[in-house]
């Protein structure tokens, strides 16, 4: 019972990660410097609240996640996967005759253009490190002390997509796929450095894809 308790205070906090890309601006109408201090602050916040529930439900520390992390193969297929995963993602949400700006707000809701490229300029920094120290590093370990690692990695999956498919199904696909991609890559390196790097990159596949179609 006390378990179950705990992933559901886990899937319940995980929307909560997205406050580092998407900041409660729209709530508050804040300045582009109103909105940076946000996401900085959400990231120290968010950062402090990951480490001291991986202590407490792991009795670990975090950053052992960073530690005898190895290179394995597999992730060259991972690469190649969610490059795939990329390129279809780009061709079925994103429209080539609505401009970049259009595109980005589709992307990231954003209608301000200085708002779009801080959200941009976070999901290739802060937002992976969020991310992935809590789905691919809290989520799986906490999961994996019950369970086995595949359950692990498609739970940590589902509610990574659902927290960020701002209610949209095709989202929803996209990010559970990578979801469970980024999941592998956590287990074939046995850490979190690889998941960090590959989320990064993916991101910058969307922004760079956005601008060449």
């Amino acid at each position: 019972m006390r378990k179950t308790s705990f992933i559901f205070l886990l899937v319940f906090i995980s929307p909560l990660m997205g406050l580092v890309q998407y900041p409660i601006y729209q709530l508050t109408d804040g300045t582009v410097r109103t909105i940076t201090i946000q996401i900085l602050v959400s990231f120290l916040l968010l950062i402090t609240i990951i480490f001291y529930l991986y202590r407490h439900l792991i009795n670990d520390s975090i950053i052992k996640l960073f530690q005898n992390n190895r290179f394995d193969p597999s992730l060259i297929k991972i690469s190649i996967a969610m490059l795939i995963s990329n390129v279809i993602f780009i061709v079925v949400v994103i429209n080539p005759n609505n401009g970049i700006h259009n595109n980005l707000f589709t992307l990231t809701g954003f209608n301000n253009h200085y708002l779009q490229i801080i959200s941009v300029c976070t999901s290739f920094t802060l937002s992976p490190i969020i991310d992935e120290l809590f789905f691919r590093g809290l989520v799986i370990s906490f999961l994996e002390k019950t369970w086995n690692s595949e359950f692990a990695i498609i739970f940590s999956a589902i509610i990574f997509g659902i927290s960020h498919s701002l209610f949209n199904i095709i989202f929803l696909s996209f990010y559970i796929i990578v979801g469970i991609l980024l999941g592998i890559a956590r287990e074939k390196t046995n850490g979190i450095i690889a998941p960090i790097i590959l989320r990064s990159m993916w991101d910058v596949f969307i922004v760079l894809m956005m601008w060449i179609y």
